[in-house]
């Protein structure tokens, strides 16, 4: 696994490397064109000055560059030693002057010439590298058109221009190695937040989820995953208090009806004569009871996971509701509660019609069960976004109940003991809602009215 370091080093050095490439070429013809153009100035004043010359070829020296007589112009100093030089042809082409310092070595002679001076770059048999200005013009006095060039060398630009080069080269070097060691060092330090994230993250346990993670000391690119991680902590903390609540609620469901086979065959395996039938179909009707709450708690556990077996046919819901209500008919009438129906006979649902049955039923039966006796109870349906809702009297419910209804083996009274549920119905329901696509939800209104919402999930 390639870590993030390694990633922001591959993609940061070739890019810093490119623009080092690019500065230093930039910076490389930038000094060349303002070598060749100073090159060029200098030809220019020396082509003018050579000009100047041949329209004076046999006059005296007067002090200024146009008083000056070819022959002198030609003795110059700066023709006595390379860099400077300078050649004049015949009209047939032939050398007819040139600088001392050219000695056999000639200047290239152009092919043709024009109106301005041809300027050229060429290699002098001596191996002198030069730029040269060749032109012909007609001399004062003169019949036949003069034909010069000047010549000057390229060989200390040429230099600059190479030490320039190896300058770059080793200052880019030099700068990506200093870059690499820079961005190394910005790099660990900015990973330290993520370092210390996952020094914390390594050091929690079930024991220390009430724990969160900083996320005014995070760089603000982190504090998202942050802000994520401290959510699914809490969901964490959440689920392990819930659990540990089922735990209890299980440990109190189980405690009673154990205590009472344990003491009741006590009494009959230590008095046998005294044993009669009753005490043992209390046995079986208490183990019957254990049995059902620990074959809902299978039921429960394989809705949680029931969302891939999930067959989809089209369910009309009244019947349905109709079929479910009439189970509970009997309880209705011992309670003497009025249960209404409100569902339109055209609402079709696509979904499981085992998994729905089993939420209908259990709202039902919730309803109808805690209800005070003689109060209503109301089903209605509305759209297939939202096919259900119970409602019914609920005077002992507080809001802070609602987000235990849905716990198992939750009751309000936990000193109760209450031999036909086990506080199971909801959090079954709530399971087969989910793996249908469905939410499950309660609300309370005032005066307390419980209405149970089943909603498609958003």
């Amino acid at each position: 696994m390639i870590s993030l370091r390694t990633q922001l080093l591959a993609w940061l050095l070739p890019g810093f490397v490119l623009v080092c490439a690019a500065a230093g070429v930039g910076v490389y013809f930038s000094v060349r064109d303002a070598f060749e153009a100073d090159l060029d100035a200098r030809l220019g004043r020396l082509a003018g000055m050579a000009r100047l010359a041949l329209n004076n070829p046999s006059g005296d020296a007067t002090g200024g560059p146009r008083g000056m007589t070819l022959r002198a112009f030609i003795a110059r100093e700066d023709f006595k030693a390379s860099g400077q030089y300078f050649e004049q042809w015949t009209p047939g082409g032939t050398a007819e002057r040139r600088s001392p310092n050219l000695g056999d070595v000639h200047l290239p002679r152009p092919t043709q010439f024009g109106r301005e001076a041809v300027r050229y770059d060429s290699t002098l048999d001596n191996g002198d590298r030069v730029r040269v200005s060749a032109m012909r013009f007609a001399q004062v006095g003169a019949t036949p058109a003069a034909e010069f060039a000047v010549a000057l060398s390229r060989k200390d630009g040429d230099e600059r221009l190479s030490r320039l080069v190896v300058q770059l080269a080793v200052g880019g070097l030099a700068g990506c190695a200093a870059l690499c060691v820079l961005l190394a060092l910005a790099l660990r330090f900015a990973m330290r937040p993520l370092i210390r994230l996952g020094d914390q993250a390594a050091s929690m346990g079930a024991s220390s989820l009430h724990m969160r993670f900083p996320a005014e000391s995070m760089p603000s690119e982190v504090v998202p995953i942050v802000s994520r991680l401290n959510d699914l902590i809490a969901r964490l903390e959440e689920s392990f208090e819930r659990e540990r609540r089922f735990s209890g609620y299980l440990a109190h469901e189980l405690r009673t009806p154990l205590a009472a086979i344990r003491s009741t065959s006590e009494v009959a395996a230590k008095w046998p004569e005294q044993s009669s039938s009753e005490d043992y179909a209390e046995i079986a009707r208490i183990t019957t009871r254990l049995q059902q709450t620990v074959d809902t708690l299978l039921l429960l556990s394989r809705t949680e996971i029931a969302s891939a077996d999930v067959v989809r046919e089209s369910v009309p819901l009244r019947p349905l509701v109709e079929q479910c209500a009439a189970l509970h008919a009997e309880r209705v009438r011992e309670r003497e509660i009025t249960l209404t129906l409100q569902i339109p006979d055209s609402l079709i649902l696509k979904t499981d019609p085992r998994l729905l049955r089993i939420v209908v039923m259990n709202l039902i039966a919730n309803a109808v069960e805690y209800t005070p006796p003689g109060s209503a109870v109301t089903i209605a349906g509305f759209s297939r976004d939202n096919p259900l809702e119970v409602s019914n009297p609920a005077p002992m419910l507080r809001p802070a109940d609602l987000p235990n209804l849905f716990e198992r083996l939750w009751r309000k009274d936990m000193a109760r003991t209450d031999s036909a549920h086990a506080g199971l119905g909801l959090s079954l329901a709530q399971g087969c809602a989910s793996a249908l696509g469905f939410d499950l939800s309660a609300d309370l209104s005032s005066p307390p009215l419980l209405k149970m919402s089943l909603r498609v999930k958003n």
